[in-house]
Formats: C-alpha cells, structure tokens, sequence
C-alpha cells in the first residue's frame, strides 16, 4: 500500500514536470521578433541595450541595438547591427574575405584579427576589422546551413577605441541569441493593424 502511495506520488510529479515543461513557452520566442521575405529571426535585447528597427535600414540591417538613452546617429555611439542575406553558397569564408577586401581597398592600413570566445547556434566566422585610432568594426557572419538560403552577419562598430568587456559582452549576447526561421511562406499576422504579411 506504501509503496503503490509513493509510486502514484511519483508519477504525479512526473505529470507535473511534463506539464510544465509542455506549457513553458518555446525558447525560440524570448526576445525580440523580426521578419523579411521568406524568414523571420529573435534576438534578445542585451542589458541596457535597446533594439530598434526603424533606425535599422539607415544602417543597412533588419535591427540595431544600442545603449539606452543613447541615439544610434550620435558621434561616438557603439551600434550593433544584425542583418539577413541570401547567400550564393555555403563558402563563408569567402564572403568574409570578399569584405576584407573592400576595406584593405577603402582603408589601406586596416589590420585584421581573429576574436575569439564567440559562442552561436551556428557555424560562425568572426573577425575584428580595424584601424588603429580609427575604427574597430566586429565582424561576425553564421551561416546556421544548408537547409537554410540566408547568412547573418552581426556587427559592431566602435570609433576610435577597442570595445570595452561590457560592450563586447553585448555583442556576443546578440550573437549568442540569434535565431533564424526560415519558410518560404512564412507569415506573420500585426494583430494591432488586422493584418496577415507574407
């Protein structure tokens, strides 16, 4: 009789666990959502950071993010921005190095480095483009696959000085939070405009 008492106790919290965990909310939704033709993306705001999508096309990305009670056009301001493109193939080193390029020919004394700790859902290719005194722009393209016809690329840009751990915390926190929905019919309904976008 004990031992039925303590099997029931037990499958009961069993229940309990699965039921929890059926009706905890996807972890792909935690954070903010975007979308473009044919895929949508979440990202995750990181601490006193801000996204924003309408400044984002100034910028050439789908979101920006940056510090709070900052202005993303203000001289000085740390912006990171993730942008989705379709990609050609699944050499993504080439595409790394095809932008390396442009900036050996727009700034001829630009170094290169690898960053390292990177941490991604994805396969990911980061590098540090940089000018001493100039510029230092943190390049990292994922490629999350085959399966998948986009490649991200997130960067950030900070003028004049290498970034600081908090700002580079933030950027591998967008990094690290990124993920990719790809369908090409994927639809997202605006419930504040009753309307359905393809």
């Amino acid at each position: 009789m004990r031992a039925r008492n303590r099997n029931l106790a037990a499958a009961l919290v069993l229940v309990g666990v699965f039921a929890a965990a059926l009706f905890r909310p996807p972890a792909i939704f935690v954070g903010l959502l975007d979308y473009g033709e044919g895929f949508a993306f979440t990202v995750a705001e990181p601490v006193k950071w801000k996204g924003d999508i309408k400044s984002a096309v100034q910028w050439g990305a789908n979101i920006i993010f940056y510090r709070q009670g900052e202005l993303p056009s203000a001289p000085g301001t740390v912006v990171i921005r993730v942008g989705v493109f379709s990609k050609t193939d699944e050499d993504t080193s080439k595409d790394l190095e095809a932008d390396m390029n442009q900036y050996r020919s727009k700034y001829p004394k630009v170094a290169f480095k690898d960053i390292d700790g990177i941490k991604s859902h994805y396969k990911a290719w980061p590098r540090l483009f940089y000018q001493p005194q100039t510029f230092y722009e943190y390049v990292t393209y994922l490629n999350p696959g085959p399966e998948h016809r986009k490649l991200i690329s997130i960067s950030m840009n900070k003028p004049g000085t290498p970034a600081t751990a908090d700002e580079l915390h933030a950027y591998q926190a967008v990094i690290q939070s990124f993920l990719l929905i790809s369908a090409p019919n994927f639809r997202v309904i605006d419930g504040s405009k009753g309307q359905v976008r393809n």
